[in-house]
């Protein structure tokens, strides 16, 4: 049973984004780069034919880079869950088939595909009512407008399925701090769970940094209280992001420890005694032994990130800040 859900996986389970881009028959990460660049060029070929001029093409150029960061980070995530059944079969307490199944449905709930949709477009909802799609660009033809708001509106409504994403997956990390977990379960395991969701949160960083250079050069640009924060809570967002789920596998971390030092307490007593009771030599260095593994277990991090993912989740907090500032001491010298 357990072989034929393994044969449908990605079959049955992609995503509408990727039936769509998997109709190209190259690697995704290839089908979101042509796609976008595809879109390029037909923008490139109505500025030149409706507007003689190239103008609005940064723009233009910024919206095809994020449409495919936003696509191939979306199809590279659903992959990418894969490695999260591998890692919770050696750390979680149940029988390989429970575990496979919770995994199953945590893929399933994280990348449903309704779920997108509706997320995207409520997303595209609030941004509109919100003012945040307001742009003073003005172009000669309503055909260069069209495409300039056909392509920020596909790059909205990806970041709308990616922030879905985001979010169920961090409830999913939460839900595995619930499910028992196994006293021998490998450190590493734990830290491969925190260093893939790092890659997670780095990846979305990546975007938003350069919707950070695409409100730089489009009017009104950072010129309103309500943009800069806008663009600032996703810093946050981000930040909250990173730091609550990672605090359920550091809380699971702490806890495996726990039980591990426990469990080696006793064995550690009964060598003691073993040694003052027949002091042999065999009996002293192997308690010699235990005491080492009881400094190893006592060293052991807590934390499923180390010095790289903390620099990486300042750097989401300070360039986005840094990208505001100099645009306010611009537009002020201006």
């Amino acid at each position: 049973m357990h072989c034929s859900i393994l044969n449908l996986k990605g079959q049955s389970n992609k995503t509408h984004l990727e039936k769509l881009i998997s109709s190209i028959p190259i690697p995704y990460y290839l089908g979101w780069s042509l796609f976008s660049f595809a879109f390029l060029l037909i923008s490139s070929l109505i500025l030149m034919l409706f507007e003689k001029t190239f103008k609005c093409l940064d723009a233009f150029i910024i919206i095809s880079v994020i449409i495919a960061l936003e696509g191939t980070i979306i199809s590279w995530a659903h992959n990418k869950m894969e490695s999260f059944e591998d890692i919770l079969i050696n750390i979680v307490d149940l029988p390989k088939g429970a575990v496979i199944e919770t995994c199953r449905k945590q893929e399933a709930d994280i990348f449903n595909d309704r779920g997108m949709i509706l997320f995207a477009i409520f997303f595209i909802f609030f941004v509109h009512i919100t003012g945040i799609d307001y742009h003073a660009v003005s172009f000669d033809s309503s055909i260069s407008l069209f495409i300039f708001k056909l392509e920020y509106y596909l790059a909205i409504y990806l970041e709308g399925a990616g922030l879905y994403i985001l979010i169920m997956t961090a409830f999913a990390v939460h839900k595995i701090g619930v499910l028992p977990l196994r006293i021998d379960a490998l450190y590493s395991d734990f830290h491969a769970i925190g260093i893939l969701y790092s890659k997670f949160t780095i990846c979305a960083a990546g975007v938003y940094i350069i919707w950070g250079f695409f409100h730089i050069i489009v009017p009104p640009q950072f010129s309103s209280l309500q943009m800069i924060l806008w663009f600032l809570s996703f810093a946050f967002l981000l930040f909250a992001y990173f730091i609550l789920p990672q605090y359920s596998i550091h809380r699971m971390m702490i806890s495996t420890k726990k039980e591990k030092i426990e469990l080696f307490s006793s064995q550690l007593s009964a060598a003691m005694d073993g040694s003052f009771e027949v002091p042999t030599d065999e009996n002293v260095s192997h308690l010699k032994d235990l005491f080492m593994v009881q400094d190893q277990l006592n060293q052991m991090c807590e934390w499923p990130f180390g010095t790289y993912e903390i620099l990486y989740i300042t750097v989401i907090i300070i360039i986005p800040s840094v990208i505001v500032l100099l645009e306010i001491a611009l537009g002020i010298i201006k």
